[in-house]
């Protein structure tokens, strides 16, 4: 779908939307009409109750206790709960491809595929970027009024996704009057981020009506503004260094020994490492991320309209609508890439003519046998694995790297009716949401390349004679360079402003790649819910009973230059080839893309019991059967649950079930995506292809959970022991140790080329030359599987207590945190050969099928919070997060240094002062991060996990909010 149509009928359902007063429904979490009661149908049931007193693990967030922590944002919301795992939004080029700006939750770190997002307990549709599950960036928070985390598998009542659990974002109900809020945070090294919320309700006596709106904006802050972001190679070998670098290396066909090739020599010039590779041959070391960002520059904003009606003494219409997005305009990172294939379709190599005039600088430098050994090869030759196009001088077009788009939006329209007819209570809603997403990473056409190397680039070249008509050079040594435009340094060794390289041939050379996805979700659902008739001397029985049909699709259209029904070949474009052994498409790095569209109905029954079986003791029992038809098939989840009011002050609760997850429509589709990712044995990144197939099943978890819930005056507790047994989990298998299992893990490691017992694995290999070596090692096909079985338990815990007229106001002391016992996996084998032993990963990060990528044992928070009305109503809140340290087990990190392996733990203090002003005024300053900690240093790219930490160290925050 075009971005002009997309846009079109997004207005066009919002107008709607909003001309009628129209919005979504709200499932069976919301309160009865128009005022706020304590009992209410709660996130997990279909049946009435409260939430924190309910038989299931929930915690409520309202939103004045979100107010007391300085309003945090969306992702810095999520990533202070506890229960909460690996969470996208930071900073996502390395960690989430293609996500930038869209934000995660990932209850128990099991992946945020498996933890299922409702909003008024109604579903939403998955984002496009599968792997990040449900976009909870796309949410209005300037109309949330509570959030319900349920942190236990939930199957038998949603179905699937609701594996780890389900948080219930709930909007405002009966809201009268306007609030306008407004927020801005300092940041050291970045023009600060602001943003600004309104909203305004108005209610009758049958009606209400709530508008809401947001806008945030955050501002780009460079990998140079923090020093933990660029290090020394030998600080951390991980952070962003790459032997495919500009300057490179060069090879002189027909030459021997020292005169086989030569490093550029303006490589220690321009600010890169010479170093040696493993066979002891020349490098030349570039630290690409030098030209990437912490923060994206990023904008999001949202509309969000809802309608409520009351008609007769019990029926209710509830509608709302939704519109949202948010922006990448420029999303930095590596002037060029490396090339991952050259003009043979196969292996990344290129020629150079002899003519080249970026040659004549270099020639004088180089010894008399390399000068002998080019003169009588009469051409060069450079490799993507020892070289790329724009290196240290930056990229012609921007001046500095290169830069991507990443544009996320979303719509969302439902609407249910509920009300009574006899003994019994009845809800029909109907939901639709799409959402979409427009990627365009420009990068370099292989045969433009390899047509500028030889003379004969650019959109005006008319002729065969190099140079001449309108014919360009691309000039790929470092004479082209004047200086490195990061740290300042000068060329004085080789730079010939005569040969400078042209915006003109990059814009040439350098074409989008453009790929619009959108899922879209359509769900009509009924419940009913009543008393029976017959009960126990305690009480009757409750139950509920619904049917529910979701229709699920997915669109992939990329432009015709990354199609591969297209453009499949390398030569496609110049050609017109459209028959060759290997479809990698015509772009230097990126693969090309399968156009999809996908569509699947699934079909759902449920059903639950609530059993007073004493006055204190009650019994929970649901199922649920789910059908996706085809080869993924149909699964039945029961579940049952006990709660046990043992005193005023204490009560026990516990359940068990089962609960699932049925594959994304992508992973049933076998076609490739493709994606980047660090490679130990080879020193560097490599490309790997990711093939879906539709012989997948669900994954299936057995769900545990028992508890206790403490309450006597001014005190409050919970404790819950949780645990997880998967079978046939839904994994993509690991691409790097794939290649550690077969190389070694680094580049002196024995290969297992000549091996027989590794032959079937050696076909997941493609190589340069159809040589097999770690160094002509191009590209690796790794499948999504069902993965080995996997079991993980815990221990959550909560406790506060309030303190009444202390020095004439209240104090309120607090923690909450989890502790991960347990996160057991069996081994993983493919084609024949063990590549990741059976193991307990918690306290770890970096092991492949781990959905937090980091796990630390505990994690948690404590706060103390003083709210006095001495001179004004005012309070002050004092609050400590805490991370666990962890162990870096990703292979072959150890081969290179040991620092960075044992990675430290991360307590920051939050300091948050609210001030009531006149005239419903309410003034806030937070200092976020008090005593200005860096985040512990871990071995990737940016020298931080994004996944459980900021890069922003202390910063300040003002908030001014005026209701009317």
């Amino acid at each position: 779908m075009s971005s002009y149509l997309r846009s079109t009928i997004h207005t066009a359902l919002l107008a709607t939307a909003l001309g009628t007063g129209v919005a979504s429904a709200a499932e069976p979490q919301q309160t009865t009409f128009i005022e706020e009661i304590e009992v209410i149908v709660v996130t997990g049931s279909y049946i009435e109750g409260a939430a924190e007193d309910a038989a299931l693990p929930i915690d409520v967030l309202r939103a004045e206790d979100l107010a007391k922590q300085g309003s945090p944002s969306m992702v810095e919301l999520i990533k202070q709960i506890p229960a909460v795992q690996g969470v996208v939004g930071e900073s996502n080029q390395f960690t989430a491809p293609n996500t930038s700006g869209a934000g995660s939750i990932n209850l128990r770190g099991l992946g945020a595929v498996r933890t299922l997002v409702l909003m008024n307990g109604r579903r939403l549709a998955p984002s496009p970027a599968g792997a990040i599950g449900y976009d909870t960036n796309l949410l209005p928070v300037a109309a949330l009024g509570r959030i319900e985390v349920l942190k236990d598998g939930a199957a038998a009542t949603y179905g699937s996704d609701a594996v780890a659990g389900v948080v219930n974002f709930i909007t405002k109900r009966g809201f009268e009057g306007m609030s306008v809020e407004g927020a801005y945070s300092y940041i050291d090294g970045s023009d600060g981020d602001y943003n600004a919320n309104l909203s305004w309700g108005m209610k009758g006596e049958s009606w209400d009506v709530l508008v809401a709106g947001g806008y945030r904006r955050r501002s780009e802050l460079s990998t140079t503004d923090r020093d933990f972001a660029l290090q020394s190679l030998a600080a951390n070998p991980q952070g962003g260094y790459s032997s495919f670098g500009n300057p490179g290396v060069f090879i002189i066909p027909g030459g021997t020994g020292a005169n086989a090739n030569f490093r550029d020599p303006g490589c220690a010039a321009l600010g890169n490492l010479a170093t040696v590779d493993s066979r002891g041959g020349p490098q030349c070391q570039f630290q690409f991320t030098a030209f990437d960002n912490l923060v994206e520059e990023e904008e999001h904003y949202n509309l969000y309209t809802e309608f409520n009606m009351l008609f007769g003494e019990s029926t209710e219409l509830h509608v709302e609508a939704m519109y949202a997005a948010h922006d990448v305009p420029e999303e930095n990172s590596s002037p060029s890439y490396a090339p991952t294939q050259g003009p043979a379709g196969t292996g990344p190599t290129f020629t150079i003519s002899k003519s080249n005039p970026g040659l004549a600088a270099i020639l004088p430098l180089l010894t008399d046998g390399q000068r002998t050994a080019i003169n009588n090869a009469q051409v060069l030759a450079v490799s993507g694995l020892q070289w790329r196009p724009y290196g240290v001088g930056g990229n012609p077009l921007t001046g500095e790297g290169k830069q991507d788009e990443r544009f996320f939006d979303g719509a969302r329209l439902s609407a249910s009716l509920k009300g009574e007819v006899s003994a019994f209570n009845w809800d029909v809603g109907v939901t639709y949401m799409v959402n979409t997403r427009e990627i365009v990473t420009p990068d370099i056409v292989v045969t433009r390349l390899q047509a500028a190397l030889n003379g004969l680039g650019g959109p005006n070249c008319t002729t065969a004679t190099p140079g001449a008509n309108g014919c360009l050079w691309l000039n790929p040594f470092s004479s082209a360079v004047q200086s490195n435009i990061v740290t300042g340094q000068v060329n004085n060794v080789t730079f010939d402003p005569n040969t400078v390289n042209s915006r003109e041939l990059a814009a040439w050379l350098y074409q989008d790649n453009t790929i619009e996805d959108e899922t879209s979700s359509f769900i009509v659902d009924a419940v009913l819910n009543g008393q029976m008739p017959i009960g126990f001397q305690a009480g009757d029985i409750s139950w509920a009973a619904g049917v529910q049909y979701r229709e699920e699709t997915l669109e992939r259209d990329p432009n015709d230059l990354a199609d591969i029904t297209k453009n499949p070949c390398v030569n496609s474009l110049s050609t017109g080839n459209m028959n060759c052994a290997v479809q990698s498409g015509i772009f230097t790095f990126l693969g090309p893309t399968t156009p999809a569209d996908l569509s699947r109905d699934v079909k759902a029954v449920f059903g639950e019991l609530n059993v007073p079986l004493l006055e204190s003791l009650s019994a929970q029992v649901a199922v649920r059967y789910e059908d996706y038809g085809g080869s993924v098939g149909s699964t039945t989840n029961p579940k049952f649950s006990l709660r046990w009011q043992t005193t005023d002050w204490l009560t026990f609760r516990g359940s068990v079930g089962t609960t699932f997850r049925g594959p994304t429509q992508t992973q049933l589709v076998n076609a490739p995506a493709t994606v980047l990712t660090f490679t130990p044995a080879a020193g560097g990144y490599k490309t790997y292809d990711v093939f879906g197939s539709e012989n997948l099943k669900p994954e299936e978890a057995l769900t545990f959970n028992v508890g206790a819930i403490f309450k006597a005056g001014g005190f409050n507790a919970t404790v819950d022991y949780w645990s997880y047994d998967f079978e046939d989990a839904l994994e993509t298998e690991s691409g790097s140790e794939i290649v550690a299992a077969f190389f070694g893990t680094s580049p002196t490691s024995a290969n297992q080329c000549d091996n027989p017992a590794f032959d079937q694995l050696q076909t997941r290999f493609t190589f340069s030359g159809n040589t097999c070596s770690i160094g002509a090692l191009t590209r690796v096909r790794t499948n999504t599987i069902n993965g080995p079985d996997q079991k993980l338990s815990g221990i959550d815990g909560g406790i506060s207590y309030l303190f009444d007229e202390v020095l004439g106001g209240d104090l309120l002391i607090g923690a909450d945190a989890t502790y991960t016992l347990e996160y057991k996996r069996d081994a993983a084998i493919v084609e024949g050969v063990q590549i990741q032993k059976a193991d307990d990963f918690v306290g770890t990060r970096g092991a492949s099928g781990i959905g937090a990528g980091t796990l630390p044992e505990l994690r948690g928070a404590a706060f103390v919070d003083y709210q006095t009305n001495w001179l004004a109503p005012q309070g002050v809140r004092l609050t400590a997060r805490y991370i666990d340290g962890v162990t870096d087990v990703r292979a072959g990190l150890a081969t290179t240094s040991p620092r960075g392996i044992e990675i430290g733990s991360f307590l920051t203090y939050d300091l948050v002062y609210r001030l009531s002003l006149p005239a419903e005024t309410t003034f806030t300053a937070s200092v976020i991060n008090l005593a200005d900690k860096d985040p512990p240093f871990v071995r990737l790219d940016l020298g931080y996990d994004p996944f459980i930490a900021n890069p922003y160290g202390r910063y300040f925050k003002v908030l001014l909010n005026k209701k009317f």
